[in-house]
């Protein structure tokens, strides 16, 4: 409940142009990593090994909340698609630029047709959905964009789905 509220004062705040971010110098790599270790026990509760591809520092100035929230909401997507003995894999790297995060799952993928409609406000995959509200996509998008970065994913049916973010480099 308190989730859905959130999410609902993010829509309204996201509306009204007052989406409130704090931008600081961090580690996307250490973000990275705190979020595979809060998902970690659901994953495996699950039957889905969840792993985190390590690497260098990759310094950036984000707002470290909003993110984890963009990535907590593409992780907890991407377990809440997936099915026991599949895997989900998490990695930042740094680009010319810009540190891109992607959130790769070995689930049932996304038609093609869906893979920017996923973006929007209350889409959700069926009318009836008990699996959310259809606004995590969108309050990410709107958190990413804020940052000056970009958010999409690439998926296809039957070969799972990552999904990317950037972030400018510091």
């Amino acid at each position: 409940m308190n989730r859905l509220i959130g999410d609902l004062i993010d829509v309204a705040s996201i509306e009204a142009g007052k989406l409130q971010m704090t931008a600081t110098d961090g580690d996307l790599r250490s973000l990275v990593r705190e979020s595979a270790e809060i998902f970690q026990a659901s994953a495996e509760a699950r039957g889905i090994q969840l792993e985190e591809i390590g690497g260098p520092a990759l310094p950036a100035r984000f707002d470290h909340e909003r993110l984890l929230q963009v990535v907590a909401n593409l992780i907890g997507n991407a377990i809440k698609f997936s099915t026991a003995g599949t895997r989900i894999s998490i990695r930042a790297e740094r680009g010319s630029g810009e540190t891109r995060i992607a959130i790769s799952d070995t689930g049932p993928g996304i038609p093609a047709e869906n893979l920017e409609a996923i973006f929007a406000r209350f889409w959700q995959v069926g009318r009836h959905d008990p699996r959310g509200l259809g606004l995590g996509l969108y309050i990410s998008r709107c958190i990413v964009e804020a940052h000056g970065g970009r958010i999409w994913a690439e998926s296809g049916p039957a070969k799972g789905s990552t999904f990317f973010f950037t972030v400018p480099t510091a």
